[in-house]
């Protein structure tokens, strides 16, 4: 859950051991094909209401969740959530391979980020930024 998060600070760890970054390491490139389950959440069932945090999505998409905020828990129950939204929504996501997943996944975040953006202009800050880069920023 929240690829842009998890990449980033994964780029920032490496970068403050020295090491050689997340695109340096891939000849270039960037990560990919990456699996989302929050960006697919958003953009396939975007009026729900409420939190979108992996216990959450777990709740919503029937998902058990046990031993929270432990690293393959929660890396477990992402994946379990990431299965469920593909039966929930097989016309948005069920028939696209991993690489047509990644660039929705890519207009998709953008969609959101431009929204968020918008909102909070209009409502809390005029000069409000929100990056819409992803997978990693």
């Amino acid at each position: 859950m929240d690829k842009p998060f998890d990449l980033s600070l994964l780029d920032a760890e490496l970068a403050r051991h020295g090491l050689a970054s997340l695109s340096e390491r891939l000849g270039g490139a960037e990560p990919g094909p990456v699996l989302d389950p929050l960006t697919i959440d958003r953009a396939v069932d975007k009026y729900r209401k409420g939190s979108r945090t992996l216990q959450s999505a777990c709740a919503h998409y029937g998902v058990e969740l046990n031993g929270a905020h432990r690293a393959g828990n929660d890396a477990l129950a992402a994946l379990r959530v990431a299965l469920a939204l593909g039966r929930a929504y097989p016309a948005e996501i069920g028939g696209l391979d991993p690489a047509e997943l990644h660039e929705r996944q890519i207009g998709w975040y953008r969609a959101w980020a431009e929204g968020l953006q918008s909102w909070l202009r209009r409502s809390k800050d005029p000069a409000a930024v929100v990056d819409g880069s992803w997978p990693a920023r």
